[in-house]
């Protein structure tokens, strides 16, 4: 009675038991396996690094180009008068 509490399908059939269910020995799958979940991880990590690269280099609301913050600076620290602040701000563009 005990044997057959632990009776498996090997066990049962041992002639017709194939684990691989007719794929053979697995020769190319087990090479491509590996190497396809590689690059899909390696996808998925370009992915999140483009991202966030992407959010990053968005200038958002307030947020000034390096040059005006320098100008912004510069007039701050009593560099440059109110005149040649304001020319340089019309060269840039802003």
């Amino acid at each position: 009675m005990l044997p057959s509490l632990f009776a498996t399908a090997a066990r049962a059939d041992p002639g017709d038991y194939d684990h691989m269910m007719g794929w053979g020995s697995g020769g190319f799958g087990m090479i491509f396996g590996p190497v396809l979940w590689l690059i899909v991880l390696g996808l998925v990590v370009a992915g999140v690094i483009w991202l966030v690269r992407r959010l990053d280099e968005g200038a958002g609301p307030g947020r000034k180009s390096g040059a005006l913050a320098e100008l912004d600076l510069r007039l701050a620290r009593g560099e440059i008068d109110t005149e040649e602040y304001a020319s340089r701000k019309r060269l840039l563009g802003a």
